[in-house]
């Protein structure tokens, strides 16, 4: 069973103008439940909220209650979203129709594309504050499932776990749809550029404390201070190019948006002159805090204080010559549709 069922419920988080029947809604709202939140939550905290009575789900209270009312507001606007593109039109066996009436017609294009912008981003965002709850309550009884789900150990795989941490070093205005295209990179240059200067021993060893959230006041520091904020930059780095993104503070834009069509060349250039300059000082304010990070690890390791960088190869001695550090985080060359 679904948690979002009623039309009441719906109109709760999504203004229909119009009287709406919730069957129509309703495929959209199972899959986006399936595919979206099942997936975050865990199948067991799924399952046991699912299987409440409408009325008994109204009734949660608490932290329980403030996850149930995120999740309705995610499943409501990213269903909705799935729903808006067959709302324009009307399909039959003899093809698909355009909807018109005598004193009504299709909004443009452009108001579509705002309201499909405004329903994700409401919809995913509701997901980044579920999440957040999640986290802040994980030791409550009531969040037992949660706590020993493979979704819950999930949420603590990388570094930077959410939209909001990521948005404390580099802005995305705590886009989680914006973070979760950024995954794969974040994934990519934890390895490529943070672990060559940990060494893998103490690179696990932070990555297995931040998985068991039993991070040490040591380690605490070196990931706040720098290996958080050098992730995140290089990460922009790395993402610009290889995707093309803009980053709008709602969502990622995988296509540059032209203000002048009219003046293709110049507004080519100067897109592809601002994207660069982007990637270039993410880049070097990258570079800068591994700098930094590793002349605080080679300036305060010891046998008893971050030992695993100490005995490892990554470590040298500060009395020797200073290391540069060079990680490959962008190319030269900016293509862009």
């Amino acid at each position: 069973m679904a948690l979002l069922r009623t039309i009441e419920q719906f109109r709760d988080q999504v203004v229909v103008n119009v009287n709406s029947d919730f069957a129509s809604f309703a495929p959209d709202v199972r899959l986006v439940e399936s595919e979206r939140l099942k997936p975050l939550m865990g199948p067991a905290l799924f399952n046991e909220l699912s299987a409440l009575s409408t009325a008994d789900l109204a009734a949660l209270d608490g932290p329980m209650g403030e996850l149930r009312d995120e999740l309705l507001c995610a499943s409501a606007n990213l269903a909705a979203a799935e729903y808006l593109p067959m709302q324009q039109v009307q399909m039959t066996d003899s093809g698909v129709f355009l909807l018109t009436t005598g004193d009504k017609k299709t909004a443009f294009q452009w108001q579509i594309n705002q309201l499909l912008t405004a329903f994700r981003r409401k919809g995913y965002n509701a997901l980044e504050r579920a999440l957040a709850i999640l986290d802040e309550n994980i030791d409550v009884p009531a969040f037992a499932a949660w706590a020993t789900s493979a979704a819950g150990t999930a949420s603590h795989k990388f570094f930077i776990n959410t939209a909001a941490q990521f948005t404390e070093f580099y802005g995305i205005n705590n886009s989680r749809l914006t973070y979760l295209a950024l995954l794969p990179t974040l994934r990519k240059m934890e390895r490529f550029a943070i672990e060559p200067v940990l060494g893998t021993d103490f690179y696990l060893e932070l990555k297995e404390q931040v998985l068991d959230r039993d991070l040490s006041a040591d380690n605490v520091l070196v990931l706040e201070q720098y290996i958080r904020p050098a992730l995140a930059h290089l990460v922009i780095a790395k993402a610009v190019p290889e995707l093309g993104m803009g980053l709008n503070g709602n969502a990622i834009e995988l296509n540059v948006y032209r203000l002048d069509d009219s003046n293709q060349k110049e507004a080519d250039a100067s897109i592809d002159s601002l994207l660069g300059l982007k990637v270039q000082q993410a880049a070097a304010d990258g570079q800068v805090y591994l700098t930094r990070l590793r002349s605080y690890l080679n300036t305060t390791a010891s046998a008893t204080r971050y030992a695993a960088y100490f005995t490892s190869t990554a470590y040298q001695d500060p009395s020797g010559p200073r290391p540069t550090v060079r990680t490959e985080v962008a190319g030269r060359i900016y293509g862009f549709m």
